[in-house]
């Protein structure tokens, strides 16, 4: 039986799983799996004032707050979540807003992206319309999902070392 040394080929492996997991980390929420955005009311008319409440996120983030449609996009303003790991706070939405079905957008420095839908009707009552749910769209709706340099460099150095390993495991056996 041939007897060889696999200590050089666990601790690579080792290396590799530890790249990958470190470059993965940066985007997932692994203590925050129940992290919610709601908007209250859920329809509302241009100049209303809306309520955005975020639970389950990491106490003293700070988020960026929009409303985001197909054709129309504004900066509500930025909060910063409590001790209690929540946060609401009070927006007046834009008079110019048109009518239609919007996403509500908190997204974080770190890159944490919640959202819930907001529906805007043409009326400056909307209280009679927040008994039913917005009508739901099939326009597509562009959403940013980007990739940062740092995820692409951890997964290019895992990728050049695990080809490296190959090929030095196939070279090793063929001798």
């Amino acid at each position: 039986m041939n007897k060889r040394n696999h200590f050089p080929f666990l601790f690579a492996l080792i290396g590799i799983l530890g790249i990958l997991l470190w470059g993965t980390s940066g985007t997932t929420a692994w203590a925050h799996g129940g992290a919610e955005l709601t908007v209250v009311p859920a329809t509302a008319a241009p100049g209303d004032e809306i309520t955005v409440k975020g639970e389950g996120v990491e106490a003293g983030e700070v988020f960026a707050i929009t409303v985001e449609g197909l054709s129309f996009q504004a900066e509500l303003g930025d909060v910063t979540v409590g001790d209690d790991e929540d946060f609401h706070q009070d927006f007046t939405l834009p008079a110019d807003i048109p009518a239609g079905t919007y996403q509500v957008r908190a997204t974080s420095g770190e890159g944490e992206v919640l959202t819930a839908e907001l529906g805007i009707s043409a009326t400056a009552d909307a209280s009679a319309e927040q008994a039913a749910p917005p009508e739901p769209s099939n326009e597509p709706m562009d959403l940013e999902r980007g990739t940062t340099t740092g995820q692409l460099t951890t997964i290019i150095i895992g990728l050049v070392v695990a080809a490296g390993l190959g090929i030095w495991m196939v070279k090793r056996n063929v001798a």
